[in-house]
């Protein structure tokens, strides 16, 4: 009886201690989602500066590579005078290798056309930062090729 009551308040001690290192972590160590969930919405806001720099702020590495941050603002400010208006985004696939890397591809509505949009997130130890944001506007093209190369091998 002893024995039991004192594993009782051993687990309740430890899950008190965990929920409190839990909250001390900062927003990118607790998960990859909300690293994604905050830069798509910079993007809905119009903000895509920001989004860039949110994302490019989680890893040393990104900053340090000369141009590229600017690089990207200038595409996604580019897409907006030329796509309009974000609308929203769906995730197409996600897939998570060793629960150090994450994979997702998204479908970004703009007004006059989507767009794709992969990012890349990393966690070497506890803290999980961006990779690599990617986008690329051949989504529909790529949509078109795929839906006719699943018709041709249904008619075979």
């Amino acid at each position: 009886m002893k024995h039991s009551a004192f594993l009782v308040i051993i687990f309740a001690v430890a899950f008190v201690f965990s929920g409190i290192r839990t909250q001390a972590q900062s927003p990118q160590s607790q998960n990859f989602q909300g690293l994604a969930d905050k830069f798509f919405a910079l993007l809905e806001q119009g903000k895509s500066d920001e989004a860039v720099d949110y994302m490019f702020s989680t890893n040393v590495a990104l900053k340090n590579m000369p141009g590229k941050s600017e690089q990207l603002k200038s595409q996604f400010s580019e897409l907006q005078s030329k796509l309009g208006s974000y609308h929203s985004h769906t995730m197409l696939v996600e897939t998570k290798v060793a629960g150090m890397f994450v994979y997702q591809h998204y479908f970004v509505a703009y007004e006059l056309q989507p767009i794709s949009v992969r990012l890349k997130f990393y966690k070497p130890r506890d803290t999980w930062r961006v990779f690599a944001v990617e986008f690329d506007t051949d989504l529909p093209d790529t949509i078109t090729k795929q839906a006719d190369q699943n018709l041709e091998r249904e008619s075979k």
